[in-house]
């Protein structure tokens, strides 16, 4: 069956909980990577570990994340089973040592590659965050 919409959600649901929620270490996030040594592509002019996205979720507390529904899945290839994932989470959290636990609230863009391994499981060959869209009232946070 190929890689539809509803196993990209997951797959977003998955690894945006062990980041978010159980605050997985880098070793842990790269589990659902294809390749060694991933990264995190920030499209205004970053790109970073997986360590140094552990760093960032550290500073938050009370994470939450919330894919939106209308994601644009792009076939690419059958061998291996490819496709590109279009779409945008929710993100919000609160900013741990602020004197009024400010909260960030941001809509961030997924743009990624997915790859199905010989096992089923659905990999990240490429993760890029194409925008990070703060609401008027979010608390700023530092990459």
């Amino acid at each position: 069956m190929p890689i539809g919409q509803e196993e990209i959600i997951e797959l977003s649901h998955q690894f945006h909980n062990l980041v978010m929620v159980k605050k997985g270490n880098a070793e842990q996030q790269s589990e659902f990577f294809l390749y060694p040594e991933p990264r995190i592509f920030l499209l205004h002019g970053e790109d970073i570990s997986l360590q140094k996205n552990h760093e960032i979720h550290q500073k938050l507390i009370d994470e939450i994340h919330i894919p939106q529904k209308s994601w644009l899945i792009t076939p690419l290839c059958n061998e291996p089973e490819r496709v590109r994932a279009v779409g945008c989470v929710y993100w919000e959290g609160r900013v741990r040592h602020s004197k009024n636990r400010e909260k960030i609230k941001c809509f961030v863009g997924e743009d990624w590659i997915v790859q199905r391994t010989s096992d089923g499981q659905l990999k990240f060959v490429l993760y890029i965050n194409a925008y990070h869209h703060f609401l008027p009232d979010s608390a700023m946070i530092s990459f």
